[in-house]
């Protein structure tokens, strides 16, 4: 499988990264992360060209990394600054792929391709991350599945109806609305309850439970795996502000083929001092997933294996359009790279 490059992936949260190098393989490039003294992020591949131990394992001195096999060092432009035997001379060939980083939305973004367009601009707007209205929670987990299962499976919430006993609904799956001006980068997946009582989740944050309320579920997607759900519920036909707001967002990096880093966090608008509220919604996101998504999306690629899910031909309802539509756009994105 090849993968975008000319595109920010996800590589860490920003407090991740310190003054210890943090090993991530992106899009199947192993990678060694770490600030620098003057606060900035430093990244490059992790691979010593000499005997090829990963420098992760090395020491970090200043700004300078170690080789922990025989000591040749390097600087954040990739460049070999010391060879400690013999004459001293520094090969040619001694030096390492420097990739370009930045920080935004509490988050380390990493470009793999040609550093000359890694346009900041182009990172898909997750302010809701860093925004004070809200306060955040956020974790990393692990998929043992290829990415683009992970967004299928955002992109196609009513299986929500089915797989997560917290949003099971008495009236069944939510209401599907196809997009009416799709854009070429971007998808939107609309799935809502209107006027119907909330499910046990709604209940957890507070709203009552024998009052009737519209309840919406809005997926938005950026390529290559970048998703902000828009959720929430108020009463019926009352205004967004009047009501509940988690936005959650849910940062899909490809790690291989068949595994991805996904980066999770849910923001709220309401009752933001309490931080016992917080460790509740964090575990029991964090549950969500590891314990009913997950296990189906693992399950999921051990019966696809290494095969791409459309040339099975798989049967589509009309939910799966979103998705459908997001792997076209990577499709394209990933022709007009390679062309």
């Amino acid at each position: 499988m090849s993968f975008i490059q000319n595109t920010w992936y996800a590589a860490a949260w920003s407090r991740e990264i310190t003054r210890s190098l943090l090993s991530r393989t992106i899009a199947n490039e192993s990678i060694v992360f770490y600030r620098k003294e003057a606060g900035d992020v430093a990244a490059l591949t992790d691979r010593c060209p000499h005997r090829f131990v990963p420098l992760h394992l090395g020491k970090l001195k200043g700004d300078i990394v170690e080789c922990a096999y025989h000591g040749l060092c390097f600087d954040p432009s990739g460049a070999c600054t010391l060879n400690p035997h013999g004459d001293g001379a520094i090969p040619r060939a001694a030096k390492v792929k420097s990739y370009k980083v930045v920080e935004k939305h509490d988050v380390a973004w990493v470009w793999l391709g040609d550093a000359s367009k890694a346009d900041e601009s182009l990172i898909a707007d997750f302010s809701v991350l860093t925004n004070p209205k809200f306060r955040t929670v956020s974790s990393y987990l692990h998929v043992q599945a290829n990415y683009q299962l992970v967004s299928d499976n955002l992109l196609d919430l009513s299986h929500g109806q089915y797989l997560h006993p917290m949003f099971k609904n008495a009236e069944g799956p939510p209401k599907f609305e196809a997009e009416k001006e799709p854009q070429p980068n971007e998808v939107w997946a609309k799935f809502s309850r209107p006027n119907q009582l909330p499910n046990k989740y709604f209940q957890m944050l507070g709203f009552p439970g024998d009052q009737r309320g519209d309840h919406r579920n809005f997926m938005r997607w950026n390529a290559p795996s970048l998703l902000l759900l828009d959720v929430g519920m108020t009463g019926v036909n009352k205004p967004v502000e009047e009501g509940l707001s988690i936005p959650t967002s849910h940062l899909l990096t490809p790690e291989t083929e068949t595994s991805t880093h996904y980066f999770w966090a849910m923001s709220r608008d309401f009752r933001q001092d309490e931080d016992d509220l917080s460790q509740e919604l964090l575990k029991a996101g964090v549950a969500l997933f590891d314990d009913e998504d997950k296990p189906v999306i693992e399950a999921q690629q051990r019966m696809v294996n290494t095969q791409d899910l459309m040339s099975l031909k798989p049967v589509l309802l009309q939910t799966d359009g979103p998705a459908v539509r997001a792997r076209r756009i990577v499709e394209a994105q990933l022709k007009a790279e390679q062309s």
